[in-house]
This record gives C-alpha cells, sequence and structure tokens, in this order.
C-alpha cells in the first residue's frame, strides 16, 4: 500500500462530506491509499457517513473505523479551541493508536489528516509526497489556526534546544517552501518518521509533542506553504467558506510573489 491517511474525528457530520469531496478530487489513485479512522460509539452520525463511504468506494483496499469507548471524547465549540492537557491526553492516545496500525501495514507514506482540514488544491497529496521523496522527513501545507487572521500559522519555532516552549515568528516565508521546528494539523511523513516518532502530551499540544520528538532524534520538518489548505473550524465558518471561500489563501500567494 503506498500510503495511509488517519484521522481521529468526532462529531464532524456537519463538514465530513465536504472532507471525503476533498480526497475524493485528489490526482492520487484511491486503489493505493488506505484510511483508519478512530471514532466514537456516540456518534452515530459521523460513523454512519464513513461507513457509508467504506461501502460505496469498492476502490479503496484498507478502511478501518475503530469505536474508542476507553477515552471521553469531545466536540468543540463553533470557532473555539478550548484545550486542556487531559484532552491533550486523550488526543495522544488516539494518536498513537492509529500510528500503532499504520505501523503494522508498512505503507510508503503516512498522512495526519484532521477532519476540519480541506484539502481544496487536488494536488495537495501528490506534491507533499513529492517532498518526502526528495528528502523531506515530514511535511505539511498552510493552514491558519484562527478562523479568519494570518497571525497563527500552522508552523512554530523553538525557543531553545530543549523544545519545551515554542513561539511564531512575526513573519514566516508564507508562499514559499521552508524548514520549520513544529508543524501541525496535516502532516505527510517518511516511513522512517511514523516508524520511529510517537505523539506525546506537550503544554502547547500533541503536535508540538510529536515535533519535539521528532526533532530530538534529527528528523527535518517543512512547511510546503504554498499549499493552501483551509482550517475549517466551526459550521458558520464552513457556511462562509462555501459561499466565498477562505481569501488567505491569496495572501499567501501574494507574499510568494514578493520573494
Amino acid at each position: 500500500m503506498k500510503l495511509i491517511i488517519g484521522c481521529p474525528i468526532y462529531k464532524r457530520d456537519w463538514i465530513i462530506h465536504h472532507w471525503i469531496r476533498c480526497i475524493l478530487s485528489q490526482s492520487i489513485d484511491l486503489s493505493k491509499v488506505g484510511f483508519i479512522f478512530e471514532t466514537a460509539p456516540d456518534d452515530i452520525s459521523t460513523v454512519h457517513s464513513l461507513t457509508t463511504w467504506k461501502k460505496m468506494d469498492t476502490r479503496i483496499p484498507l478502511f478501518e473505523i475503530k469505536e474508542r469507548s476507553d477515552i471521553p471524547h469531545f466536540a468543540h465549540e463553533p470557532n473555539s479551541r478550548q484545550w486542556t492537557i487531559s484532552k491533550y491526553h486523550n488526543m495522544v492516545s488516539l494518536r498513537n493508536s492509529i500510528l500503532k496500525t499504520v505501523r503494522e501495514y508498512q505503507p510508503d507514506y503516512y498522512f495526519s489528516l484532521d477532519s476540519d482540514i480541506l484539502l481544496e488544491n487536488p494536488n495537495t497529496i501528490e506534491l507533499l509526497i513529492a517532498h518526502i521523496n526528495s528528502g523531506a522527513d515530514a511535511v505539511s501545507p498552510l493552514m491558519f489556526m484562527t478562523p479568519f487572521d494570518i497571525n497563527f500559522p500552522s508552523v512554530m519555532t523553538w525557543r531553545d534546544a530543549s523544545c519545551e516552549k515554542a513561539y511564531r515568528q512575526q513573519s514566516y516565508p508564507l508562499g514559499t517552501y521552508f524548514k520549520a521546528d513544529v508543524i501541525m494539523a496535516a502532516k505527510m511523513m517518511s516511513k522512517d518518521v511514523y516508524n520511529n516518532v510517537d505523539y506525546e502530551v506537550h503544554s502547547q499540544g500533541e503536535d508540538l509533542g510529536w515535533s519535539r520528538n521528532a526533532t530530538k532524534m534529527g528528523f527535518d520538518l517543512y512547511s510546503a506553504s504554498y499549499i493552501y489548505a483551509p482550517h475549517i473550524m466551526g459550521e458558520p465558518m464552513l457556511a462562509e467558506y462555501l459561499k466565498n471561500g477562505d481569501q488567505r489563501s491569496k495572501i499567501t500567494l501574494e507574499n510568494y510573489n514578493k520573494v
């Protein structure tokens, strides 16, 4: 199997059809792509959508939906993210559980893709894989971690070699391909990375715990920030996106033209 896409998912019936549509529009061959989802027993609507897709699309060689009743699940308020250490522990458990299954199958690449990230560029996965083949250990497209501004891109920088605290620089070369200390939300990983780097609780999130582990193992992380992937943080934002798109994608192109 060439690629596995993994995703913890809960109460995302409001966006899952759009997430699937973006996957189906990708330029890759879905007959070489597997999917692993970790869900909750009470999320009947989301699981139904996934199961329906599984039954209808016979091209997909691997489609696992694992219900996790051993940990609490939570849904975010629209346009808001209220994180706690206990929630980070839950996310680490979900993501590492998916990693464990991925390691059993040993695909060429693993793409950890959150369910509120829409791959609107149909070449996203193909381009990310090309970067892995060119030497990147892990690479991510550009997203923003707030609904409307550009102050919080999906990359961060370690304050020092301990990798205990990270911050966002005042400016990153958005619209380009550059090395980053921390990447998040949508991460294409090489086989060496997914086999060796676990998620871990970090005070700023499990993606930082993962990035810290990757950094300390000597892996190089990159942001392919010329590829934009909207981060849809709630139903109101989805309605706005479906009507008008996400204008921040144009900002990255404008910045690219200035570099």
